[in-house]
């Protein structure tokens, strides 16, 4: 489900993305060459639908005169073929070529650097093994007559760091040109450096700093800084200082508003419809009513859960509860609200999981944890309950409800229609509650084998 201008945002984002350009607009005229903001929202959680959107929106806005040129980047995608330098040439021109600009003096220029690097590659490879790499590739005669007399002088290595710096410089002014031309700047919008190779990912953010620090070029490196740090570690050892390294090249770094409580029930509210119900193909033994929505949003809300992984909750939870058009809405209660507990758990807290699942989850331990996603007593109880009838407790045989309410530390809340009224309960779980929530434990792993 891609989603892709702000018209059909989950999240609320358009306001932030608002006031990040009217940060661009201001900063970039502070710093001497180009600017390099850091999105450093963690994981999943949302930077690549928001880039999108984002992209979307400056692009569309004809109200504006000011607008910038913007260059979408994936440098996942571009990490294979192993130079991010020619990776983002690349981008910017085709980019030009679409409003209809001439690029043949930005194209020669990163040819000129292309073939020299070549020619100093094939000169290493020819003195080590004897074979001329060029000329067995028959590179030759395709190359320039200008590009043929620079490869007839390197005849040392001081020629060859003194034509291959020539040949970067022209490459920038070149660059520095086109920039300068795209009033009022250029944006490059660079996603998934997170993913990259660690010498990828840094051989990177060293090109933007080396090769595009000019004037009127802005960088958006939308990474989760925790893996951004751990490639530096890994390309220059774990006593990195990973603050003063990434201020080397990072001005400023913004994160994601974090997601409010409508932005998970919207969230909710859609995945339902995309992941639980499908017409013509996908029926929901779950009864598709606002508590359970409820349910849900609660939960992803009190576990902090990234969007992918609340995608991911809802994969689950339309593999369980698939079934056929007669059964749709049939499943009791309790066995639809486990199902959602565990699958949320599955992913936002797979300690809690496996242990309720093994029915090893000591009581203490869930008030605890239950107390940790809500301050609301009552609430507490209720979620207390579905776990002790669900059978997800370490508890002793014919131990009363009582007895394990007063281990959890609850057995003084005044809730006697949830702890007297425990028919209620068994009747949501069906024919036998003892061991259901093993039973949604197995299934659930199951379901994460057929990935």
């Amino acid at each position: 489900m891609e989603i892709t201008t702000f018209k059909d945002d989950l999240l609320g984002l358009e306001g932030f993305a608002e006031r990040l350009e009217r940060f661009i607009t201001t900063e970039h005229d502070y710093v001497e060459g180009g600017l390099v903001l850091a999105l450093a929202s963690k994981f999943g959680s949302g930077k690549t639908t928001f880039l999108r959107m984002w992209k979307s929106s400056l692009e569309n806005a004809n109200n504006k005169t000011d607008k910038p040129l913007v260059i979408s980047l994936n440098a996942w995608e571009s990490d294979y073929y192993g130079d991010p330098l020619f990776a983002i040439i690349s981008a910017l021109v085709e980019r030009l070529e679409t409003k209809g600009r001439s690029t043949a003096s930005l194209v020669n220029a990163a040819k000129d650097l292309g073939w020299f690097a070549t020619a100093m590659g094939g000169q290493v490879v020819k003195k080590m093994t004897g074979i001329d790499a060029v000329e067995a590739g028959d590179l030759a005669e395709k190359k320039k007559k200008k590009r043929q007399d620079v490869v007839a002088i390197l005849s040392d290595t001081f020629s060859m760091y003194q034509g291959r710096k020539a040949a970067m410089d022209s490459l920038k002014k070149a660059i520095r040109e086109f920039v300068a031309a795209s009033e009022p700047r250029v944006l490059f919008l660079v996603d998934e450096l997170d993913r990259c190779r660690p010498d990828y990912a840094i051989t990177y953010l060293e090109t933007i700093k080396h090769i595009f620090d000019i004037k009127g070029a802005v960088f958006l490196l939308a990474a989760d800084r925790e893996q951004l740090e751990n490639s530096a570690k890994t390309a220059f050892g774990p006593d990195l200082d990973f603050e003063e390294y990434y201020r080397k090249f990072v001005h400023r770094e913004v994160t994601l508003p974090p997601i409010s409580e409508t932005g998970y029930q919207k969230i909710a509210s859609r995945y339902v419809d995309y992941y639980l119900k499908r017409e013509g193909s996908r029926h929901c033994f779950m009864k598709l009513e606002q508590s359970r929505v409820d349910n849900i949003t609660e939960l992803v809300g009190a576990l902090k859960l990234t969007p992918r992984q609340i995608q991911e909750a809802f994969r689950i939870l339309g593999h369980i509860f698939s079934t056929s058009e007669e059964n749709k809405g049939r499943l009791r209660w309790c066995l639809a609200v486990g199902s959602i507990l565990m699958a949320v758990l599955k992913i936002g807290e797979p300690k809690v999981f496996h242990l309720l699942g093994s029915q090893r989850l000591e009581p203490k331990e869930a008030a605890d944890f239950l107390k940790q996603l809500t301050s609301i007593e009552r609430k507490v109880v209720w979620w207390f309950l579905l776990f002790y009838t669900g059978g997800g407790l370490l508890a002793e045989k014919e131990e009363t409800a009582e007895n394990i309410m007063n281990r959890a530390g609850l057995g003084n809340k005044e809730h006697p229609d949830l702890r007297q009224n425990l028919w209620h309960w068994q009747e949501g779980w069906g024919h036998s509650s003892s061991s259901r929530l093993s039973e949604i434990h197995t299934m659930i792993e199951q379901i994460s084998q057929w990935k």
